[in-house]
């Protein structure tokens, strides 16, 4: 159906690495040897928001004041479930307070399928902030938020090789 919507239920696959060779280029056997994380988070829990200010690029010879796109910069949170073993809290165990990661978040492909070549990948260089427990509440698992801090330069159009 050509006007059909796209869903995301089952389409967004959360990668955690240690690191990358290539930020624009990951290789896909790189990225398949991280932690997914995806099944560890809540429904809401990929918040990912890009911000821009503008860079102002006034001169005398403008009547007014005149701006270009600057820099982007991202606030990245995830909210993830909290686990019972140890063993296995995986993004807790994965998230570490001050730990240098690298986010790889894909969209619109099942999570199950393993990283490919000429995946489209939004890649996010970050330090792991410290983990928040969220509010409790009755007949809810117990959650908590970690503030991933983008300390290098991000490619949101990455394309996996």
């Amino acid at each position: 159906m050509a006007d059909e919507d796209l869903l995301g239920d089952g389409m967004y696959k959360v990668t955690i690495c240690t690191a990358l060779s290539s930020v624009s280029s990951p290789p896909a056997a790189e990225l398949n040897a991280g932690v997914d994380i995806q099944a560890c988070m809540m429904r809401e829990g990929l918040q990912i928001e890009p911000s821009q200010e503008g860079a102002d690029n006034s001169s005398l010879a403008n009547k007014g004041p005149t701006r270009r796109a600057g820099t982007p910069s991202y606030t990245i949170n995830l909210l993830c479930k909290k686990k019972k073993l140890t063993i296995e809290d995986i993004a807790f165990n994965t998230l570490v307070p001050g730990q240098d990661v690298i986010l790889a978040v894909r969209r619109n492909r099942p999570n199950a399928e393993a990283w490919q070549a000429g995946d489209p990948a939004e890649i996010y260089p970050v330090q792991c902030g410290v983990r928040k427990p969220q509010q409790t509440a009755w007949n809810e698992v117990q959650k908590f938020l970690s503030e991933l801090f983008n300390h290098s330069d991000a490619d949101i159009d990455a394309v996996v090789v």
